[in-house]
């Protein structure tokens, strides 16, 4: 975290400790406005210079951290939000002045609804602004984090990039055997018998295996699918490699999982040789929320639910399905 972003949480902390301690006098009113005014409506980004050029102007769009709505967090260490980033590639293809578009990723994959988001919206934009779509992979780009990857026209990985990871995930766990030991009992009431399926209080029964497979079976479809048609290669052959596992760069290239070898600097130049400049502008688009100050009213207000612990534990009760790397 760099010293501005350090700077302005100094600020918010002694704002906040201000506003907590006039609040009980003024009988529980400052929070409410604090958090109204402080708060942002939407999510937001500005661009900043990454390389200055006398040319044609190059975006650059991050993509760090798990790809799931909701993850932003006092306490996360992931800088992805997905919002955001949807409005990041939005304005990047709709501004005319931007001529081709260069995502670096750096993923362990994420949510199969948020990754088909993404990848929908990219296909979709490319449709109609088409301009050249480059992917440069970080240390990791795989499952979620190559799933949005497909719609690019050239994707170049590092050589120590670990991708692939082409598959579907979703799990539970059993606690039944430990409710026995500690004496805890669930008394479930139910409309229908598979209404608490993947329930951790006891063992799945065959047909409930055989439903979560199918949904499995369903996604995985979908992303072998995304591949052949973004890889231009025959489904059968994805398939053969999309057991699940990740390969180096050289094993993915070999494979015709990527096209190149190379960093962001070379991804940026083969974006640039697609636009026929050879002195870009590039632009890089930056995250403006600093951290979500909901989180930072909850350690202080002991009527909020500190750091999420609450929305965590429900959170993970709903199994969800996963394009992640794990």
């Amino acid at each position: 975290m760099n010293k501005k972003r350090w700077i302005s949480i100094a600020v918010i902390v002694v704002l906040l400790v201000i506003y907590v301690q006039t609040d009980v006098i003024s009988g529980g009113t400052n929070m409410g406005k604090l958090e109204k005014s402080l708060l942002p409506s939407e999510p937001s980004f500005t661009t900043g210079t990454y390389q200055e050029g006398t040319g044609k102007t190059i975006a650059l769009i991050n993509v760090n951290g798990t790809i799931q709505s909701g993850t932003d967090s006092l306490s996360s260490t992931d800088t992805y939000n997905h919002q955001i980033f949807l409005q990041e590639i939005e304005d990047a293809f709709t501004n005319p002045e931007i001529q081709a578009v260069v995502l670096a990723v750096d993923s362990p994959g994420g949510g199969v609804y948020e990754s088909d988001e993404i990848y929908q919206k990219l296909i979709s934009l490319k449709e109609r602004y088409p301009k050249p779509l480059v992917v440069s992979m970080g240390t990791l780009a795989a499952s979620g984090g190559y799933f949005i990857s497909m719609p690019a026209d050239e994707i170049l990985a590092t050589r120590d990039t670990l991708t692939g990871s082409i598959g579907v995930i979703m799990s539970t766990y059993n606690y039944s055997e430990l409710a026995k030991k500690l004496g805890v009992e669930e008394i479930v009431f139910k409309s229908g018998k598979n209404k608490d399926i993947m329930n951790p209080m006891r063992e799945a029964t065959e047909e409930e295996k055989q439903i979560i497979q199918g949904i499995i079976d369903e996604y995985y479809g979908y992303f072998v699918d995304a591949v052949a048609k973004g890889r231009k290669m025959d489904r059968q052959a994805v398939i053969k490699v999309a057991d699940g596992r990740v390969y180096t760069a050289m094993q993915a290239k070999s494979l015709g999982l990527i096209d190149q070898i190379g960093d962001l600097d070379g991804a940026i130049a083969e974006a640039a040789k697609m636009i026929n400049e050879s002195d870009p502008t590039v632009i890089q688009y930056q995250n403006e929320t600093l951290f979500n100050l909901n989180r930072l009213f909850s350690m202080v207000s002991p009527q909020l639910d500190f750091l999420g612990i609450k929305q965590n534990l429900q959170d993970s009760a709903a199994p969800t399905v996963m394009y992640l790397y794990r």
